[in-house]
């Protein structure tokens, strides 16, 4: 063999070796053996985010510099495909209060998916309420108040428990009863709003909505859904049902056809606030009994931050022979708010500070 020839082979036998080395960490590279920090720096899992506050999601550049592509979805909707880069900013100002998650899509022959969860919560924090009481007026304390709202100066009460379940409107000035009528002894009776002449009447755990007229004839017995299945307190903003469910979360239904429209997760500041009970609506404020407690919540209706909270201690403390603080109605007419109890034998008009 001549020096020619054979420094020819020598020279195809590096080139050979050169693209192997050059070309195997390609070959080698498994997509499928990655795992979760193997592809995401930061942020961690479930951090929160104060709306409108922006992150960036980094990822590691070391192990992924091999792959073809890689694609970002943001709640399953495809935000940006990376070729050689390894940061995208996330913007949180347009997203609901709430989880939400990220979805990274690694590409190489075969896909890697991994999920970032995170929450985006409130920037507000709430204020305190305070409140002047004007009246006290006596209430039916053989009545577990679920529901409470004033109609053309009449109040609308539902009321619960197996087989003690009913609907009644209330002279608001002296607390008589001007018409009981009960619920279906196997349904456990929960919050009642009144829209287009229609009352509307929750059941706990049987997803029944009970409507009727306005003098309490039954019109019909649908279902309904929330976020988990159950009702709580109901209220109306004149177009949609709000209902709670027990949970930090209030779902707007179609009033003709029960049909959820949308949710909203109700955050103080980056607090989650669950046990959400009786509601009233009001110019673009959802007011909350927080079950359990002597607190009402001041909701916005647009995006679920608590503006403001109020302490009823002293309301409840006149009422210990009762049960839990249960029932917000608000007169348009005097614009005070009129609130009681489960099983109690006062009712007090109101007006938040």
């Amino acid at each position: 063999m001549n020096s020619s020839r054979r420094n020819a082979i020598i020279l195809i036998l590096v080139l050979l070796i050169g693209g192997l080395a050059y070309l195997w960490p390609k070959l080698s590279f498994n997509v499928r053996d990655l795992r979760f920090p193997d592809i995401v720096k930061s942020p961690d899992v479930n951090t929160k985010y104060a709306v409108g506050t922006p992150f960036t999601l980094s990822l590691n550049d070391d192990k992924l510099s091999k792959a073809d592509s890689i694609v970002i979805y943001l709640d399953n909707i495809r935000i940006k495909g990376l070729v050689g880069e390894y940061k995208i900013d996330i913007e949180t100002k347009d997203l609901n209060l709430g989880y939400h998650k990220l979805g990274i899509v690694v590409h190489r022959s075969k896909t890697k998916e991994v999920e970032v969860p995170f929450v985006v919560v409130s920037d507000k924090t709430p204020v305190p309420m305070t409140f002047t009481k004007i009246n006290t007026k006596p209430h039916e304390k053989k009545s577990y108040t679920q529901g409470f709202e004033i109609f053309n100066g009449i109040l609308y009460e539902s009321g619960g428990q197996i087989g003690e379940s009913l609907i009644r409107k209330v002279n608001l000035k002296t607390g008589d009863v001007l018409k009981s009528v009960d619920v279906d002894k196997s349904l456990f009776a929960e919050g009642l709003t009144i829209l287009n002449d229609k009352i509307y009447q929750l059941t706990w755990k049987d997803g029944v909505c009970l409507i009727y007229d306005m003098e309490l004839n039954l019109l019909k017995k649908t279902t309904f859904r929330s976020s988990n299945g159950e009702g709580w307190g109901l209220c109306n903003d004149g177009k949609s049902l709000i209902v709670s469910d027990g949970s930090n979360k209030l779902t707007f239904l179609n009033p003709e056809s029960l049909s959820i429209e949308k949710t909203l997760t109700v955050y103080a500041g980056d607090q989650e606030v669950a046990y959400l009970n009786e509601l009233e609506y009001v110019d673009g404020h959802i007011y909350a009994n927080v079950y359990t407690t002597n607190q009402i919540a001041k909701i916005d209706a647009t995006n679920g931050k608590v503006l403001a909270v109020s302490d009823l201690k002293d309301i409840v403390n006149e009422n210990t022979d009762g049960e839990v603080l249960n029932g917000i109605a608000y007169s348009p007419v005097t614009k005070t708010f009129f609130i009681t109890g489960k099983y109690w034998k006062n009712m007090y008009e109101v007006r938040f500070n």
